[in-house]
C-alpha cells in the first residue's frame, strides 16, 4: 500500500489546523488518518488538541515512549507532545488516526487502551487491522452519504478490536470464552427453564464431570447451574405479575413450581417482597385491577 492521507473535512488542505481541533459536540470524530511509508530519515515532533494512535505495519520508529515496531500501537492523548523518529537506512510504515468526541476518552477507557503506553497485537489482528482500515479509507475515498458516521464506526471498531487484544487475559475476557463455551447448555436452560433440569443431564451434555462443569459454569456466569434457573424463573415470574391478570398459583405453575407457597418464599427471598406486594409496587396504578 502506497502512502495515503484523509481528512473528515477537504478543507483540511487549505486550512491544516482545521484537524487539530477538539470537537465535544459528537460522541467521535475522525479529524484524519492515514497510512505513512518513510525510506529516509525523519523527526516528528508535536502537541494536538484531539486523540493520536499509530499501529505500525512495519519497522521500527523511536518514540520517547519507547520503540514502536511492528504489530505494536500507542496512544497520545489530546495536548500531549508526541516524538518519534526514523534513524538512516531504514524504512517504515504505519497507520495512523486522529479523533475527537465527548465519547472518544470513556470509549478508551471501557476497552482498556491506556495513553503514552506501548502495546503489542498478534499478526492475525495486524491483518484485521489493515483490512478494516482499508475499509475506512474506502469510506473518505467515494464519501457516500452517511460517509462520516460510517467513519465514525469503524474507528470504534477498530478501539474495540484492539481493547479485546490486551484484554485477552483478563477475567473478563476468560469469563467471556466460558460463557461461550457453555453456549448450548445456556440456550438448553432458557428454553426448558420451567421444566425438571437435571444438573448432570447438563454436565453430560458439555462431556464434562458434574463437578467440572459447577465450577465451569460459576466462573462463567457467577452463579451456580441451579441458582441459574432459578434467577430465570424468578425473572420470568416478575415480569408476568407486571403483564398478566393471572393469578399467583397460575404463574408459579407457568414458571416450573407446583408449589405456591414455595414459590412465593422463594420469590420474597430474591426479590425482598411477596409476588403480590411486588406486583402492587411496581404495576402502574392506571393498570391495577381487582388483582387481589
Amino acid at each position: 500500500m502506497e502512502s495515503q492521507n484523509y481528512s473528515n473535512n477537504r478543507d483540511y488542505i487549505m486550512h491544516r489546523i482545521m484537524s487539530m481541533q477538539e470537537d465535544n459536540t459528537v460522541p467521535l470524530k475522525i479529524n484524519c488518518t492515514g497510512y505513512e511509508k518513510y525510506s529516509t530519515p525523519f523527526v516528528t515532533n508535536g502537541a494536538r488538541l484531539d486523540w493520536y494512535l499509530i499501529l505500525m505495519d512495519e519497522g521500527t520508529i523511536k518514540s520517547q515512549n519507547g520503540d514502536i515496531s511492528k504489530a505494536q500501537f500507542i496512544l497520545w492523548p489530546p495536548n500531549s507532545n508526541h516524538h518519534y523518529e526514523l534513524d538512516e537506512n531504514k524504512s517504515i510504515s504505519y497507520y495512523w488516526v486522529h479523533f475527537t468526541g465527548n465519547f472518544a476518552e470513556e470509549l478508551l477507557k471501557i476497552n482498556g487502551i491506556e495513553h503514552s503506553k506501548i502495546y503489542t497485537i498478534s499478526d492475525d489482528l495486524l491483518n484485521t487491522m489493515r483490512r478494516e482500515w482499508w475499509f475506512l479509507f474506502r469510506e473518505y475515498m467515494l464519501r457516500r452519504p452517511g460517509y462520516e458516521t460510517m467513519v465514525a464506526s469503524l474507528l470504534m471498531s477498530l478501539i474495540v478490536r484492539l481493547g479485546r487484544e490486551i484484554k485477552k487475559n483478563s477475567p473478563e475476557a476468560v469469563g467471556g470464552d466460558l460463557r461461550k463455551r457453555l453456549e448450548y447448555t445456556v440456550s438448553y436452560i432458557h428454553n426448558h427453564y420451567t421444566e425438571n433440569i437435571q444438573i448432570n443431564i447438563l454436565s453430560e451434555m458439555e462431556h464434562l464431570s458434574e463437578s467440572r462443569f459447577r465450577e465451569l459454569f460459576k466462573n462463567a456466569f457467577g452463579v451456580s447451574p441451579g441458582e441459574y434457573i432459578i434467577n430465570l424463573r424468578i425473572e420470568r415470574a416478575g415480569e408476568l405479575l407486571l403483564t398478566t391478570d393471572s393469578s399467583v398459583s397460575s404463574i408459579a405453575q407457568s414458571c416450573g413450581y407446583g408449589d405456591e407457597l414455595y414459590f412465593s418464599r422463594l420469590f420474597k427471598k430474591k426479590t425482598g417482597m411477596s409476588p403480590l406486594r411486588y406486583r402492587r409496587e411496581y404495576l402502574p396504578s392506571v393498570k391495577r385491577t381487582h388483582l387481589e
